[in-house]
């Protein structure tokens, strides 16, 4: 973790000097950070890589991630001129205490309570943003929290405290795309006319180049791989566990209420979040989710308005 933090340090220090203006040390600054946050991501899709975490910080196992976000995180605010101290004790507190919780006297695999503790207590900052706003770049780039709270919780469960049945892979097989295409294609002859009828779809199609080409990666890394992670990784695998497959639909109930207040689109969360868990039940892969999460929502970027 020391050699961790000397690096991201030097590289922040490179930043400064090599660059001429304000505008480019902040735009640097966020690029080194997001790719560090996505690249520990990618990362530990890769076993090899897990094992390699967990074998170089074993004596500080729980921690070394979070804490060297958090660094991150504080080079970052000092680089671009935000106030470092406020957004470093804050994402560090945030980080590390869902390390704690899950961890804590810890004899096997993680229990249950702790699973869905550490769980709430990553989404809920970023769902009722709690935490000092964070853009990369400022002031209205992409926020900074969901980066690092799916890469210090896919650490956390992944390496630390390994949760078995994530399936936190993007070696997807044949079958993995074909059930993922039939439950996106099954949800769309439900919810479409259940969100056009209540008003709140309407057909808008707008397609781009942006929207056509870029939209579906971009929502897949953004929005689907975290919030699968979340719902179905962590929520409905631990939930397994406790009840079998009655877990799949109590999974998609707790995502239709994530989308409250409106209830016609906590209606179409639930039936989307039968839709997800379905996919994951049959290929164990969130990344196979992930992959059904992305083409929903892309129909509603691409073709109808919310």
């Amino acid at each position: 973790m020391p050699a961790s933090f000397l690096f991201l340090f030097a590289m922040a220090v490179f930043i400064a000097r090599e660059a001429s203006t304000v505008r480019e040390v902040t735009t640097l600054g966020a690029g080194a950070l997001f790719a560090g946050l996505t690249g520990l991501t990618m990362a530990l899709s890769v076993p090899a890589w897990r094992e390699r975490l967990a074998t170089r910080w074993q004596v500080v196992n729980v921690l070394a991630v979070p804490l060297t976000i958090t660094a991150a995180i504080a080079i970052y605010c000092g680089v671009v001129g935000l106030p470092v101290v406020p957004r470093a004790a804050a994402f560090g507190a945030y980080l590390t205490i869902p390390a704690v919780v899950i961890c804590a006297g810890r004899t096997g695999a993680p229990h249950l309570v702790r699973v869905l503790a550490a769980a709430v207590i990553l989404w809920l900052p970023i769902e009722f943003s709690l935490l000092p706003p964070l853009r990369l770049p400022p002031p209205d780039g992409l926020r900074a929290a969901p980066f690092a709270a799916l890469a210090a919780g896919l650490y956390l469960f992944l390496v630390a405290c390994p949760l078995e049945r994530i399936g936190y892979t993007f070696q997807l097989s044949r079958r993995d795309f074909r059930v993922a295409l039939v439950a996106t294609a099954a949800y769309a002859i439900v919810g479409v006319p259940i969100g056009l009828a209540t008003g709140f779809l309407e057909w808008n199609p707008r397609p781009d180049a942006v929207r056509l080409a870029v939209a579906p990666l971009a929502i897949y890394l953004a929005t689907g791989v975290p919030e699968e992670f979340l719902f179905r990784g962590l929520i409905q695998n631990a939930l397994e566990r406790a009840i079998g497959r009655a877990a799949l639909p109590l999974a998609a109930i707790i995502f239709g209420l994530a989308h409250l207040p409106d209830l016609r689109y906590v209606l179409l969360a639930t039936l989307a979040g039968l839709a997800y868990g379905w996919v994951y039940l049959a290929t164990r892969r969130i990344t196979a989710s992930a992959v059904t999460h992305a083409l929903v929502d892309w129909i509603w970027v691409l073709l109808l308005r919310g």
